[in-house]
């Protein structure tokens, strides 16, 4: 089996992934990765739904808050997860605002803060310390979800959690 070949198979990771942080995000408020500092997500908008079979696969909802909207709830009811996102990222006063592709962990439009008045070369290294900090963040939030959700006694619990999620959402 090619890389490519085994890269599609397990593509459906990446929206369970992306799928995990929206539901923590509702619920908790945030997500806590191991040894890390917790993390505040926010779905913007737009926000791509996707499914593995049916004539209707994907759902494009935009607007002011489409993660809250009753579609995006259908959606997640009929077993469509979450491929692709406009997010913002808090983690203490740090902030990022991209857009991820759950299939492929596609990254664009990453906005990093501002790092002021600085001279450009100073201005250039924080930008990119900040988006090396982003790259760790994802990291250890992909890790943390991979953990649980290899977990066979850990998983079941949290299935658990989401379906009542989405009956309350």
């Amino acid at each position: 089996m090619g890389v490519l070949e085994l890269i599609q198979q397990k593509s459906f990771l990446g929206k369970e992934f992306l799928t995990w942080l929206w539901f923590r995000a509702e619920r908790d408020g945030r997500v806590e990765p191991r040894k890390s500092k917790p993390v505040t997500v926010e779905l913007l908008g737009p926000i791509l739904l996707d499914a593995q079979y049916g004539d209707a696969r994907a759902s494009m909802l935009k607007g002011e808050s489409p993660a809250t909207s009753p579609e995006a709830r259908t959606a997640l009811l009929e077993g469509k997860k979450l491929k692709k996102a406009k997010m913002k990222w808090t983690r203490e006063d740090v902030e990022w605002i991209f857009t991820i592709d759950g299939e492929n962990f596609n990254v664009s439009g990453l906005n990093v803060p501002n790092p002021g008045k600085l001279p450009f070369d100073d201005a250039m290294a924080v930008r990119m310390e900040m988006a090396r900090e982003f790259e760790t963040v994802l990291q250890l939030l992909l890790e943390t979800f991979l953990e649980r959700r290899m977990d066979a006694q850990g998983w079941g619990p949290e299935i658990k959690a989401i379906h009542e999620w989405l009956r309350t959402k």
